[in-house]
């Protein structure tokens, strides 16, 4: 059931904030196996103008630090899991963290980094069946970009099987969006068609293979594979809101206890990661704290 939460969130100090903390240690004081699950762009990192420019909190940095550090010690207790829609070695070269694993593409991509590996060594793995995707959705991607005549607000986020249009810099956002709407709707009759559906997010559109699935079935393998106890969840966008209902669902039918965190860091947060949220946190430096609280949590208890 979900939890109503009031006051201001996003110094630390409101209800949104302590409700978050008090269900989180309770998670961890249950003391099942716990698997934490965190997005990027949003939750542990600020919005950028600059889609490339996005840095996470260092703050954030040294919570998974700490966790991926318990993780190798008791890989029994937490398991540590970074799932973003960046690729998996993007979002891994700007976490920069080992003992994690790194699920990029909403989940089409995984790898593992192991403790003392650079990010850039990150053996990703992909599923053989979305190969096929690859050569359409880069045409896409070059068909969409030439018919906006390549416009300086336009990054094109090419992710092998999928690609995503960000139009966050265009001076007008909504006219962009609607601009780029009508050049995939163009590029794909011009194509013939490419079998890739769109998914809107915050000020970008993307194009993923039908039936590839997103964050939501990708939380539900992790949950049907590592078995956890507790769950925790943190995210942003509609994507995560997909995440979040797998974890409530799951809670309602008495598999596990979960905790659905919504980081609602500006205005225009879709209302719908809010809606299947528990909790929702003010910023990434609030997300970052809430990981901390969970790190120093599992320290005690491997203290003791």
């Amino acid at each position: 059931m979900r939890r109503e939460i009031d006051g201001e969130i996003g110094d630390g100090t409101g209800s949104g904030w302590r409700e978050a903390r008090r269900l989180a240690l309770a998670l961890v004081a249950a003391g099942t196996p716990l698997l934490v699950v965190t997005d990027f762009d949003g939750t542990l990192a600020p919005i950028t103008q600059e889609p490339m420019g996005a840095y996470i909190e260092p703050i954030g940095r040294r919570a998974i630090r700490r966790l991926a550090a318990l993780a190798a010690h008791r890989p029994d207790r937490l398991s540590v899991v970074v799932l973003s829609g960046r690729t998996a070695l993007d979002v891994a070269g700007r976490v920069r963290v080992g003992g994690v694993r790194y699920l990029g593409n909403h989940g089409l991509e995984s790898g593992d980094l192991a403790r003392s590996v650079r990010a850039e060594r990150l053996a990703v793995a992909i599923q053989p069946a979305l190969a096929r995707w690859i050569e359409p959705s880069t045409a896409l991607g070059d068909a969409v970009a030439a018919l906006l005549g390549h416009p300086d607000w336009l990054f094109v986020e090419r992710k092998g099987p999928s690609v995503a249009f960000h139009f966050r810099q265009a001076p007008d956002m909504d006219v962009a969006r609607l601009e780029v709407l009508e050049a995939i709707q163009s590029a794909e009759i011009a194509l013939g068609g490419t079998g890739l559906v769109g998914l809107e997010g915050r000020r970008i559109v993307e194009l993923r293979p039908a039936g590839a699935g997103g964050k939501g079935e990708a939380v539900a393998r992790l949950i049907e594979s590592l078995r956890p106890g507790g769950v925790i969840v943190l995210g942003d966008d509609r994507s995560d809101a997909e995440a979040f209902d797998v974890v409530r669902q799951a809670r309602e039918r008495g598999e596990l206890d979960g905790l659905a965190v919504a980081v609602h860091a500006s205005a225009e947060a879709p209302r719908e990661v809010a809606a299947a949220a528990d909790v929702e946190l003010g910023s990434p430096r609030d997300a970052a704290r809430l990981l901390s609280v969970v790190a120093g949590a599992l320290e005690r208890e491997a203290a003791t």
